[in-house]
């Protein structure tokens, strides 16, 4: 089994992103977004296990595949829900307009969860530069959820 991240490496992961970004830009000005995509895994990795373990007590329970499905898609059954649209697997996939994508899957997540009180709707993913450049293109927010994809952030995973 693989070490637990800890909160150096975890740092360390942070600056090596950002700086791997910014090109001639300054590091600091990638932190929100860098932030931003590994709440998302954060938040899609403890999704995932929650609906792991929810689902083999359904099973045990004796409920069709169908039902099944149909309870794990309750919202109520989840600490924090993770709507279809903003799960990891769907936003690896998606291939058009990242930035919008992303943009538009943390409203359904502030939506679906009253508790994050309109905070994940404060990044702008399709924020333009003054020359109407994005200020971090498809193709930078791609390479920054793959850096993330093999990263694993559940409670057991990390050290901190």
């Amino acid at each position: 089994m693989r070490d637990k991240l800890s909160a150096a490496e975890f740092d360390r992961l942070l600056d090596e992103t950002c700086d791997s970004l910014r090109g001639n830009r300054e590091a600091e000005e990638f932190k929100e977004y860098v932030v931003a995509i590994l709440f998302l895994k954060r938040l899609n990795d403890r999704f995932r296990l929650e609906r792991e373990v929810r689902r083999n007590k359904l099973m045990e329970k004796g409920l069709s595949p169908a039902q099944i499905d149909e309870e794990l898609e309750k919202r109520e059954s989840y600490r924090l829900f993770v709507p279809k649209m903003a799960r990891w697997d769907e936003v690896t996939g998606e291939q058009e307009d990242l930035g919008a994508y992303l943009s538009k899957a943390f409203r359904e997540i502030d939506a679906s969860n009253r508790g994050c009180l309109g905070l994940l709707n404060t990044i702008d993913f399709t924020r333009t530069t003054e020359s109407g450049d994005r200020f971090i293109t498809n193709n930078e927010l791609a390479q920054l959820i793959k850096g993330f994809e093999g990263l694993i952030l559940t409670d057991d995973h990390l050290a901190f």
